[in-house]
């Protein structure tokens, strides 16, 4: 059984493809899917409406950043990740989260949410 299980993903994805296919993967991965959203206003609306465990972050949104998406995250300690194809950059440095490089393939997405999960986890009071 996958680590995310169970666990409520907020999948934050511009390109409906990428969207879609991630989507699939979580839900074989039992996990429970939040959205998708394709703007950091759909993203900010689906986190203040529904519980969420942890969040796939596109960091750039048709050419926004999501940075106000990551902030809220933050700030509700949500463990996330950015997937970009701009790799590792000031902004994964700001956040202080994982980076999952696009193209990726599942195995990736599962490996670094999984450990950002954990670290939160282990940062928790």
């Amino acid at each position: 059984m996958s680590r995310l299980a169970n666990r409520r993903i907020l999948v934050v994805e511009d390109e409906f493809l990428i969207a879609a296919a991630l989507c699939d993967m979580l839900q074989d991965a039992a996990a429970i899917v939040v959205g998708p959203a394709s703007t950091v206003a759909d993203a900010i609306q689906l986190l203040r409406a529904q519980p969420v465990d942890a969040a796939i972050l596109d960091m750039n949104l048709n050419g926004q950043w999501s940075d106000p998406i990551a902030e809220d995250l933050r700030a509700r300690r949500i463990p996330f990740v950015f997937t970009t194809g701009y790799g590792a950059n000031e902004r994964t440095e700001r956040f202080g989260v994982r980076v999952v490089p696009k193209p990726y393939g599942w195995e990736e997405v599962e490996e670094q949410l999984s450990r950002a999960m954990l670290e939160n986890a282990a940062h928790r009071p």
